[in-house]
């Protein structure tokens, strides 16, 4: 049975919101349709504050293909929002098992942009296996925005 996408989008949210409320930020979600935002996170300490966009696969991100080797891909949009150093994107891959913890890979949207490749006037942020270090689990990206 296919899931519905706003229950997947929601999933991901959630867990991303999950984890940055365990590390200690504020986190609020916006309501559902909010354009480009899906969070805010704040730091009580600092005062300082970031948006997040999420993007989430309920299964078959990792990709065992591709010219370059394999990787996680999410489709991004025709367009991706403006990047600022204080917006993140937030891509997770629920990995098909609701057993197994999600893996979620933390892109700063000024990093983007190389990480964009088109497919039919589609934009996807793909992530090759060589690449993964850079942005699986850094939440320590989101601390240091924050500190």
């Amino acid at each position: 049975m296919a899931k519905d996408k706003v229950l997947t989008g929601a999933a991901g949210a959630y867990y991303v919101g999950f984890r940055l409320s365990a590390l200690g930020y504020a986190v609020g979600l916006t309501t559902h349709g909010t354009r480009a935002i899906d969070m805010f996170v704040a730091n009580p300490d600092t005062v300082k504050s970031i948006t997040i966009q999420t993007k989430t696969m309920l299964a078959d991100a990792f990709r065992q293909s591709g010219k370059l080797g394999n990787y996680w891909g999410w489709p991004v949009g025709k367009s991706p929002q403006k990047a600022h150093e204080t917006f993140f994107y937030a891509f997770v891959d629920l990995r098909g098992d609701p057993s197994k913890t999600p893996h979620v890979f933390i892109v700063p949207s000024v990093v983007l942009a190389p990480l964009l490749e088109d497919n039919k006037g589609w934009l996807w942020c793909c992530i090759y296996e060589k690449d993964q270090d850079s942005y699986l689990e850094r939440w320590d990206v989101i601390r240091d925005a924050l500190a």
